[in-house]
């Protein structure tokens, strides 16, 4: 893991209203990275997703 996701990383204690979108995006795929459940998998795909369409809309 490079040394900004780790530093994310760190963040991803606070509650996601205080993060901004760029932390919860690394936090949402450092999640990913770790996880091993499918299902889970699948509720953090969906969450990345509306984050980077929020993104892309400029929230």
């Amino acid at each position: 893991m490079s040394r900004a996701l780790e530093d994310i990383a760190k963040t991803s204690d606070l509650p996601q209203g205080r993060m901004t979108l760029d932390q919860q995006v690394a936090s949402i795929l450092i999640e990913i990275e770790r996880e091993k459940v499918p299902d889970r998998l699948l509720e953090l795909a969906g969450r990345l997703q509306a984050l980077l369409l929020e993104k892309r809309r400029g929230g």
